[in-house]
């Protein structure tokens, strides 16, 4: 499967479904557009009662997908589900660990800054234990109109950077972006440059590379707003233990994540890595 779309019919599920549609490229990669229902966690337990009323919400979630139908047209490829009875959470979750997407689209809360990430209750469940990669769309995302041509990726050499320049690598020759290699060390580290320009070498061929090393305290910060000009997302991995291929968000992912100025991907940590 390729792209899961978490949409319900407000501005932050547009938002969600601009990214997922960039993110599926020009050539089409196959993309679900879900709703969950009921929207309401005090629904559920009604749910396990009443036909009529699982009925009823269900036609709701299906009128939201209208919504999305209305904005895709006639883009090839894209499917629309609803999902439930449970909550917008657990039910992407279920599907995402059922269908192995390579990527679930979210969008932000509405208490997030214009242009800004800040992660809603749906979606920090979500992140906690996300069986594949996570994007998340900043608010007013669905306003954009240009695409994808410069992906960047938090990259040090450690195996989670790796995991997460194999997908930055994948995105950028979909939608035919420029890769960004950046790396924030809060002191000089002399082993940063050779690390990243190996990095560079193993690509060649495959996709235009930059390299970046940034010099700065504070590692955050510099991510969530990469000096220069910005990329159109940016890759990250997640910390490294816990259960395999789950996203775990560590510290500087967390922040990022709440603080970035553009989309972001979080990649789980890679199978095989020993746990702490």
């Amino acid at each position: 499967m390729g792209i899961l779309i978490g949409f319900d019919d407000t501005p932050y599920g547009r938002d969600a479904l601009a990214l997922g549609l960039q993110l599926a490229g020009e050539t089409g990669e196959a993309t679900t557009v879900a709703t969950a229902f009921p929207d309401d966690e005090r629904g559920l337990m009604v749910a396990m009662n009443d036909r009529h009323w699982v009925a009823e919400v269900r036609g709701v979630a299906e009128k939201k997908l209208d919504a999305a139908r209305a904005v895709v047209g006639e883009r090839p490829n894209v499917d629309f589900v609803t999902l439930g009875p449970a909550s917008a959470s657990r039910a992407l979750h279920e599907y995402a660990e059922k269908t192995q997407p390579q990527a679930v689209v979210m969008g932000s809360s509405e208490h997030s800054a214009i242009g800004r990430i800040a992660p809603g209750s749906t979606l920090e469940r979500l992140l906690h234990g996300a069986p594949c990669p996570v994007a998340v769309a900043p608010r007013g995302y669905r306003r954009r109109t240009a695409p994808i041509r410069s992906v960047a990726v938090a990259y040090d050499g450690t195996p989670e950077a790796e995991e997460a320049l194999a997908v930055a690598v994948r995105v950028a020759g979909r939608v035919e972006a420029d890769l960004r290699l950046v790396a924030v060390s809060p002191r000089k580290d002399d082993q940063l440059p050779t690390v990243l320009e190996a990095a560079r070498d193993r690509l060649a061929g495959t996709v235009k590379v930059t390299t970046e090393v940034i010099d700065d305290d504070d590692v955050v910060e510099s991510l969530a707003d990469l000096p220069g000009e910005h990329p159109d997302l940016l890759v990250c991995g997640s910390r490294g233990y816990g259960p395999l291929r789950q996203i775990l968000l560590g510290s500087v992912s967390t922040q990022v994540i709440r603080k970035a100025a553009y989309p972001v991907l979080v990649v789980p940590r890679p199978a095989g890595e020993p746990t702490a």
